[in-house]
């Protein structure tokens, strides 16, 4: 299956081979059941059962292998062909595995883009997104974009595999990137419905090395379990204020509900991109409404990589907000309307009802909490830098030029502002001077359902 951008088209295939891999069986999902006599039978006897376990799974839900489960999408345990030994060995037109050049100049343009050129930590996690539900039309759009909406989980273990191999890290070294040997780079997935997280390729010889991931999955878990908390003050059937545990277990519990219409409000109240050094963002309250892109102006003088960041992020980000904004400024015409009469039609979009034509939006369900307001991106860069890249192509340029999403560049020497309108920058004064100040995330969240001012975390 294809898991890059969909306007892309594939070049690389990675095979996935598992020993002695059986997937869970269910009867309802038998061949058996479409012949004549079986399925006949099947319908007055086991459809008998199948009604009686909806009805229950209404009050006590549960997994099922109706469920669309992310840690699916890839057997932990698999062995996958990453290395290609010979370029001419396609399968389907597609080379099987990278060879290590292409591998270097993967690792090189992704450790550089974020800023990651020295300084390594130990152990460095590259964790993909996906998402858990059982009754949603529109899951797919809650897993990675940049993999055709599907988990980002083989994505994740694969630049992991890349970033170990020693050919690799000594071909990085000839390029001015020295990884230390005792840096590991370990692949993981965040199912973001449900707030779990799973690792791979985790067991680890060295005994520091593993009493250290084990410190870091406890860290993991308990960010999860808050990250949780702040996404529950959203939904009105949670209460934030509740023990941390209980709401945790009530949004895991909302993921395969099937009396849930929102098991997740995704990019809903999404407004702002921030392309920066992290310490920009550093002890700032953003109300979960920012997508946050590393980025270090002092490695990319020239804006190189910048230009590859904003040309994914404007498309991607850009579109994600500007889908939000129309459907919830007429959900009936550039929106879906309700998804409770939503039918899947023919895997590329859905209608209402029976009939109908496709519908081009997101339903009321996702957009209701949603502020309808045109995506703001903050580059930490030099105006003429951040000028010229934009500038590179015409389908970059038409986002800024025509103001589908707003630019602020940030001097990063005198943290001065500058607004992007009518093809140049001009300086930008803020309205307020102070930003107000938190004491506690948790008291700060359950205060209310509705989006919270920017804060500054004491």
């Amino acid at each position: 299956m294809k898991v890059c951008p969909a306007p892309m088209t594939p070049k690389y295939l990675i095979r996935e081979e598992a020993d002695n891999k059986k997937n869970p069986k269910d009867f309802h999902f038998s061949g058996h059941t479409h012949s004549l006599l079986l399925g006949w039978i099947v319908t007055h006897t086991i459809g008998l059962w199948s009604a009686i376990r909806l009805f229950l799974n209404i009050f006590i839900p549960g997994t099922s292998p109706a469920t669309t489960n992310s840690f699916r999408h890839m057997d932990k345990f698999s062995r996958l062909s990453i290395v290609n030994v010979n370029p001419d060995d396609k399968e389907n037109g597609l080379q099987v595995g990278y060879t290590f050049d292409e591998m270097t100049d993967r690792v090189e343009g992704l450790l550089k883009s974020i800023g990651l050129v020295k300084n390594f930590a130990p152990i460095i996690y590259v964790v993909g997104h996906g998402a858990s539900s059982v009754n949603n039309t529109h899951y797919a759009g809650y897993d990675c974009g940049d993999c055709s909406g599907r988990p980002g989980s083989v994505n994740a273990r694969v630049v992991c595999f890349m970033a170990n191999h020693p050919e690799v890290r000594k071909r990085l070294s000839d390029r001015g990137i020295h990884i230390p040997a005792t840096t590991l780079f370990m692949g993981g997935l965040h199912d973001t419905t449900r707030d779990e997280i799973e690792f791979y390729d985790e067991t680890l010889a060295d005994a520091h090395m593993n009493e250290m991931h084990q410190r870091n999955k406890a860290a993991f878990r308990k960010a999860l379990v808050q990250n949780a908390v702040e996404r529950s003050r959203r939904f009105e059937n949670i209460d934030p204020k509740s023990d941390e545990k209980k709401v945790y277990a009530l949004v895991q519990r909302r993921s395969v509900s099937l009396f849930e219409p929102r098991p997740e409000l995704n990019h809903a109240t999404n407004t702002l991109c921030v392309v920066g050094r992290r310490q920009m963002t550093d002890h700032l309250f953003l109300d979960r409404r920012a997508f946050m892109n590393s980025y270090d102006y002092s490695i990319d003088p020239e804006g190189n990589y910048l230009f590859n960041i904003l040309k994914a992020a404007a498309p991607v980000c850009g579109g994600i907000n500007l889908e939000y904004y129309f459907s919830r400024t007429d959900n009936q015409k550039t929106g879906a309307g309700t998804k409770l009469p939503h039918n899947v039609v023919g895997l590329i979009g859905v209608s209402n009802g029976t009939d109908g034509d496709l519908r081009t939006g997101l339903p009321q369900q996702m957009i209701e909490v949603h502020d309808p307001l045109r995506l703001l991106i903050i580059v930490e860069h030099f105006e003429d830098v951040v000028l010229k890249v934009i500038r590179k192509t015409p389908e970059l340029y038409e986002w800024f030029e025509n103001e589908w999403i707003h630019l602020v560049a940030v001097n990063p020497e005198t943290y001065n502002l500058s607004y992007f309108t009518e093809g140049r920058f001009i300086p930008y004064e803020p309205l307020a001077e102070r930003l107000p100040v938190a004491d506690n995330v948790r008291k700060l969240v359950a205060s209310t359902r509705e989006n919270i001012p920017v804060h500054i975390l004491s």
